[in-house]
Order: structure tokens, then C-alpha cells, then sequence
């Protein structure tokens, strides 16, 4: 639940308001760039806000929403201020986004709708389409190393230990063990766990001919 200050609250409560949207960009170096969809600029928190085309407020209100995890926006990145040059110098990778709602009457009355971070950003027909990266994202990565039964190695990476020019061109590995060690004979640089067990054979009940000694269930 956000947290707004009573006179922004009484303010949006009211059958006529003078809202508007603004939203920041601060960069990895610390540079800080302000837009909003209103005709004039707008200075909230001694943060200017340029007036300049974005994403409408329609388009905030459709695929942003009060509750956004994850989505690309059109035209967020489409100020003179940000260019091509900079983006593809990896100037924005990351950059950290704020989108608010301020009266621009009175712009100590504000709330923060959203806050992330822009992911991918592709370049269209001179257009700019930025991916915005939820907080929520940081919880659905894969940190550390994934165990699975196939090799999470590349082949002939450093961890493969391979040499690529022994093989003919164009070889690959289906990354299996029966791969690494028929046709490669490269097991002791096999990085899959081959003999983790799968969800039947985790969950199954032992049975009363089962041995149940301790030993290996691959002899």
C-alpha cells in the first residue's frame, strides 16, 4: 500500500484535479534526467521535469497500473536529451526509473506510482522501446549455479576444457553424459550431476523388496 502525504490524498480525492505524470532517470553514473506529459516543465524536489513527448497517461494507466512487475513502454526514451549514441554506449543499462503523479499547481503535493529499474532497450525505425524491470524481478533470477543431470557448460569453453579445433566443423554436444563420455571422453569435466534423481523417484514410497542398505542406486 503506498503511502501518500494527506494534502496529495485530499487532492486526488477532489472531482477536479490538475495532475500529472512525471518520471525520472537516474543513470549508472549518477546523471539524472526528468520528463513529464505536461506542456511546461515541472520542478518537484529540485528535480526539473521536461516537458516532452513520452508514453500518454493512457498508456500508464492501461499497461503500468497501479501494481506494475513488468513491461515495455514506447516513446519513454524519445527526448532529444537521450540519443542513440548514449544508449547504445550503455548509458541507460539499468538505470533506475521513478514514475510519479504531481499536481502540477502545487508539485509539494505528489506520490510515487512505481519504481524500477529499464531493462532491455531496443532501437525501432527511430523509435525507443524500453523494457521496465520490476523489484519483484530480482526474485524470479537464478542465483548461484542451477543442478541439473545435462552440462551447464559451452563446448570447448574453459570449462569444458575442449580444444575445438580437434573436431570436425560445425560439431556440437547435446551436453548429456553419454555424450561426454562416449563421444568426447571428456567425463572428468562433465558439469551436469547425472545421477540426480527425478521428482518420481524423490517422491515414491520404498517398497518392501527395495534394498535398503545404504549402497549406490546406480551399481
Amino acid at each position: 500500500m503506498r503511502e501518500f502525504s494527506q494534502g496529495f490524498k485530499a487532492h486526488i480525492e477532489r472531482e477536479a484535479t490538475t495532475l500529472c505524470w512525471v518520471w525520472k532517470l537516474t543513470r549508472q553514473d549518477g546523471n539524472v534526467l526528468g520528463f513529464t506529459d505536461h506542456d511546461r516543465d515541472v520542478n518537484v524536489d529540485g528535480t526539473t521535469y521536461q516537458a516532452a513527448s513520452g508514453f500518454s497517461p493512457s498508456d500508464i494507466d492501461a499497461r503500468l497500473g497501479f501494481a506494475l512487475d513488468n513491461s515495455s513502454v514506447q516513446g519513454l526514451l524519445s527526448s532529444d536529451v537521450i540519443t542513440e549514441t548514449h544508449i547504445r554506449a550503455g548509458l541507460y543499462d539499468s538505470a533506475r526509473v521513478e514514475i510519479s503523479r504531481v499536481n502540477w499547481i502545487d508539485t509539494s503535493e505528489y506520490g510515487l506510482i512505481w519504481s524500477g529499474r529499464l531493462g532491455d532497450i531496443q532501437i525501432r525505425d527511430g523509435q525507443f522501446e524500453a523494457e521496465l524491470v520490476g523489484r519483484a524481478a530480482v526474485l524470479e533470477r537464478s542465483t548461484g549455479r542451477v543442478f541439473a543431470k545435462s552440462c551447464d557448460a559451452s563446448f570447448a569453453d574453459a570449462r569444458c576444457g575442449l580444444d575445438v579445433n580437434n573436431f570436425p566443423p560445425g560439431t556440437t554436444c547435446p551436453r548429456t553424459y553419454n555424450a561426454c563420455q562416449n563421444q568426447f571422453q571428456n567425463t572428468v569435466n562433465f558439469r551436469g550431476f547425472p545421477y540426480l534423481i527425478g521428482e518420481d523417484a524423490a517422491f515414491s514410497a520404498p517398497r518392501e523388496t527395495d534394498q535398503k542398505d545404504g549402497s549406490s542406486r546406480y551399481s
